[in-house]
């Protein structure tokens, strides 16, 4: 005889068996199926399921047999992922999830991890480009990701639209989207030694630890990031010569030499890092060396004349700009590399 999980003649005391929920939303009237996810179920149509997913139509079918479970008159099928989880999930198979949910961290990883495990196809492409928005593989939309991450005031504060990169670690790897991992470790690896060693405590109050050998990935990576810096001063700056069509070029010494003097300003303030430490960017080599660039212009104002102590002529800083940009592609293609990912392609 089918047993009915929600019959009186069955009840127990909720320490022993706790009668699961009803959903209040994803629930429908004419729907054939009862998914229970520990405290809760959901009533659903099966045909839909086994459209989208081989997975969970074999489950169904192992479960449809004589005297199975049934709740509310039909088949019940039990699932150990979390009810929250399963809501996201469905929700998004069919189709009720709006853009909005979707900037989520949690809704996008339960859809993400779920659509892994089932084999939704599409959902698992959905899930992966809106992650990928802050978490690319190309330089161009890791910096629209920092643009939208720093104030009017030019201090940056990613926490409060981002989430901690360490759970993009984990999450990366349970789901086999390793092209997240370069751009959350590089993230991570801003962090103070003592921050990582902390970890993070999310806001279900579950702490999430790097393992020691994910801890020795980001020192290292973030050691051939400040090797690759002071490379990058040494022989792109120190020194540095004037364009052949500076603007200077013609004139007597000493304004002869206001481009270089200009580019020697700049290599001092990015040993003093002080720009790092006023918009809350410290080891950060990727915006210190854009940086550099910006600082000599980040002051003027239209209509006037203007002189910054780091400003170079047009020619010459337009050559220094290119690069600029040379150097940063180079950094950015090497993350996986530095923090000991293994991917064929990137960037």
């Amino acid at each position: 005889m089918d047993s009915e999980f929600s019959s009186n003649r069955h009840a127990t005391p909720t320490n022993e068996c706790e009668v699961p929920v009803r959903h209040p939303d994803l629930c429908f009237e004419d729907g054939n199926l009862a998914i229970v996810a520990r405290k809760q179920y959901f009533v659903v149509h099966r045909g839909l399921l086994c459209r989208h997913s081989n997975i969970l139509a074999k489950q169904i079918a192992a479960t449809d047999t004589t005297g199975a479970d049934t709740l509310e008159g039909r088949l019940a099928m039990p699932l150990e992922d979390d009810a929250q989880d399963i809501a996201h999930f469905l929700s998004a198979l069919y189709g009720l999830t709006h853009d909005g949910a979707m900037k989520s961290f949690p809704v996008v990883s339960a859809i993400l991890r779920l659509s892994t495990k089932y084999e939704v196809a599409h959902l698992r492409e959905t899930a992966l480009e809106k992650l990928s928005r802050s978490w690319p593989a190309k330089l161009e939309h890791w910096d629209k990701r920092e643009q939208a991450a720093t104030s009017l005031d030019g201090v940056y504060s990613p926490r409060s639209t981002l989430p901690y990169p360490l759970l993009i670690i984990e999450l990366g790897r349970d789901t086999n989207a390793y092209e997240l991992l370069p751009s959350a470790f590089y993230d991570l690896s801003r962090n103070l030694p003592s921050q990582l060693m902390d970890g993070y405590t999310d806001a279900d109050g579950v702490h999430h630890q790097l393992s020691d050998d994910d801890v020795g990935k980001v020192l290292r990576g973030k050691e051939h990031g400040a090797r690759f810096f002071s490379t990058f001063i040494v022989t792109e700056l120190e020194g540095r010569g004037r364009s052949a069509n500076c603007a200077h070029r013609e004139e007597e010494h000493p304004a002869k030499r206001t481009c270089q003097m200009a580019f020697e300003a700049v290599t001092f303030e990015l040993i003093r890092d002080l720009n790092g430490m006023v918009q809350n960017r410290n080891s950060d080599p990727l915006f210190t060396i854009a940086d550099s660039v910006a600082m000599q212009t980040r002051d003027d104002q239209p209509g006037v004349e203007n002189k910054a102590t780091f400003r170079a002529c047009e020619a010459c800083r337009l050559e220094y700009s290119a690069v600029v940009k040379a150097a940063r592609e180079t950094f950015w293609r090497q993350l996986p590399i530095w923090f000991e990912v293994g991917l064929k392609q990137w960037g």
